[in-house]
Formats: C-alpha cells, structure tokens, sequence
C-alpha cells in the first residue's frame, strides 16, 4: 500500500512538472537559474556529451552542489521532459528544464568579497603567464605544468592550472576544459581541448589507451637491469577527505608500466638511476607505487618514499618529487593525424641531474 502511495504521489508530481513547463513560452538562452520561475536550455554543441551535474554546475554558477544533487534526485531537473540521473550524458539539441533556483548566501569568500576574488583573479593569470606553452591550435592547448600546482582547483585552492588559464582567456570565450590530469607533484605535459568535440574524441583516445605516455622518473638505488615490466594491480583507498592512498592489492584495477635505464648516477653515499616509465594504464599514483613497490622510491615522494633520504635530498637541492610527464603520441581531434608532444625536463630536476656523477 505504501509502495503504492508514493507511486500516485510521484505521478502527480511528473503532471505537475510538465503542466508547468507548459507555461513556459520562452528558451532561456542566457543559461541563468531563475528565483521565480523554471527556465528551459537547449544543449549546444559547447556541452554536447557532458553529464547532467557537470552540466548544472557549469550552468547554475553560485549554487551548492549538494543543491544541485539534491533537484536531480528529486526529479525536478528533466532533459526532453523526462527524469535523469546525475551520470546521465546530455546530446545536441536536448532541452534540460531547470527548476526555480535561489541562492540565500554566496557560494564562496570570493564572491561574499570582491576585493579579495579580484585579488585571486589577478594572481590567477600571474599564474596563468607562468605557465609554458608546449603547443597551440584551433582545437587543444598544451602546457608544461610547473610541480606543486594542482590541475583544478578545490580542497582550499579555488585556483588550479584550468582554472588560471579561463581567467587568464576569459576574453576569448574559449570552452576550455581538463582532457586529463596528473598529480600536483608531477611535472609535464598537460592537455586542455578548446572545444567540446575535440575533448570528446581525446578522451575518447584515453578510454581506448590510444595515448602513448612516457615519464622521467629518478629512483633511489640501481634499479635492476632485469626489471623493465611491473604488472601490479592497484587499489585506491579514500583515507581521508583530501587524501587518497594507492596500495598494491589483488583486487586493485590492473596496471601496467614499462622501465627503461636511461642512466645510473651517483651522489654523496647514494645511488640513483633515471628511468624512462610509459604507462599502458592510467592509474592514480601508478609509477609511484609501481617503483616502491619494487623497494626503489622516486626521489623526493613524500607519499610512498624514503622520508629520510628525502631529508637528505632537500638539502643537496631536490625539494620535490622527481616525477616529470616527458612525451606523449596523440592523435590530433581534428585532423586524425598522430602527434608527439614534449616538454623539456624542469629546470630544478635538471639543475640536481646535473650534481650528480654518472656512473659507468
């Protein structure tokens, strides 16, 4: 009987949705939530294949996330009037009804302030000229990502790589979005499409492991000669809110790295090799784990390293993770050509290469 209730109820609520967007005569373009009133959109081509929460968010500037959740569940967000799920994926032309919305309070410290988000929108595209540019087009955008700066922002930062780089071509009404990511300690390559259809096929190419990744990487101790493939699975672990560990574990997801010696080097009481690692899988924390795992840490991880070696490096000059995203092959979103990306070894890694002896 109960079951029964709540289906007559949720019935009533679906006419009432759809008598109201009835009465709505005109297609928001404008793209704004309306205190007073649903509005309808129509998907363009800019958010073609994006999901639904994605979609809101990007939409409804300002409100929670938990809020935005929160309508989907209930039903009140509908795409060609019909209910969705928040992983649902948006296509041209859909017309996504989008409830009365009202924000109470601001959604950040920037906007209770302005003075202070005009002084983070300032240091955001300081940032942003920091930033070098490895390769520019129409339709992608590559950077050298310095170490320490996170690919978005969150946990604290408002202000990660993309989100620098938007303020910094606000004027250029580019739809820049993240293809990929890589850990705020690792250095390198850095993808960012400029359309939605070239992030569609890139990510495409990532799902199907068309990408050929190569890194650098130095470890401590001589790495065995023998040793050029790790296949260790790897699970991830949510140890707190902002952190997460990897750990070798049979029911991990399957991980795949190749090693190369490049060189075997030599410092004060210390041995280290400089490896080249491609990673045939994508996984969190991957070459970090695969190396130590194998009892032979990069140097300078503060996570899965030797943390008294990394005391001792920090003041020979290495005060970071030598981890630095080196090549990679894509395939170009508009022309279907293969290509090679690199980004040169970061000035404080080579300036530390270059103190040590190369062995024989």
């Amino acid at each position: 009987m109960l079951r029964f209730n709540r289906i007559v109820l949720q019935s009533k609520i679906d006419y009432k949705l759809n008598l109201l967007d009835s009465y709505i005569k005109v297609l928001n373009t404008h793209k704004k939530p309306n205190p007073e009133q649903a509005i309808l959109v129509e998907v363009d081509e800019n958010s073609e294949d994006q999901r639904v929460d994605n979609f809101l968010v990007k939409i409804c500037k300002g409100v929670p996330k938990s809020h935005i959740f929160r309508i989907i569940r209930s039903g009140e967000i509908r795409v060609n009037k019909k209910r969705v799920d928040a992983s649902t994926k948006l296509q041209l032309g859909d017309v996504v009804r989008i409830p009365p919305i009202k924000t109470n309070a601001p959604a950040s410290l920037e906007e209770a302030n302005p003075a202070r988000k005009s002084l983070n929108t300032l240091n955001a595209i300081k940032q942003a000229a920091d930033i070098p540019v490895v390769f520019e087009d129409d339709d992608i955008l590559v950077v050298n990502k310095p170490s320490g700066m996170a690919v978005h922002g969150g946990s604290g930062e408002s202000f990660g790589v993309i989100e620098c780089i938007r303020e910094a071509r606000s004027a250029l009404n580019q739809t820049l979005e993240l293809v990929h990511r890589i850990d705020r300690e690792t250095s390198g390559l850095l993808i960012i499409s400029k359309k939605r259809s070239a992030l569609r096929k890139l990510q495409e190419q990532l799902r199907n492991r068309v990408w050929k990744k190569f890194y650098y990487t130095l470890v401590l101790g001589d790495w065995p000669k023998a040793l050029k493939q790790v296949d260790l699975p790897l699970l991830k672990i949510q140890t707190s809110e902002k952190e997460q560990r990897v750990f070798v574990d049979p029911k991990g997801d399957k991980a795949c790295s190749i090693f190369t010696i490049k060189q075997r080097l030599a410092g004060i009481n210390s041995s280290y090799t400089l490896l080249q690692v491609q990673i045939l899988t994508g996984r969190t924390h991957q070459i970090r784990v695969h190396s130590s795992a194998n009892s032979h840490p990069i140097a300078g991880d503060d996570r899965y390293g030797d943390f008294e070696q990394n005391k001792i490096l920090a003041k020979s000059g290495l005060k970071r993770m030598f981890l630095h995203a080196a090549r990679v092959q894509i395939i170009h979103p508009k022309t279907d050509e293969p290509m090679w990306l690199e980004a040169p070894l970061a000035g404080d890694l080579q300036f530390f290469l270059n103190s040590l002896e190369v062995k024989s």
